[in-house]
């Protein structure tokens, strides 16, 4: 589970779509951006 997530929280709320969800998520290397990858491709 992931705490705090701004980019989830974000996306969540509609502040952003998910092309720039999946843009935010391409520019972190790690597990927190697949992370984002899954979530932004799971919708």
């Amino acid at each position: 589970m992931m705490i705090s997530c701004p980019e989830e929280i974000a996306y969540r709320m509609g502040y952003i779509d998910k092309v720039q969800l999946l843009a935010l998520a391409k520019k972190i290397n790690n597990s927190y951006g697949e992370y984002l990858e899954r979530l932004a491709n799971e919708a």
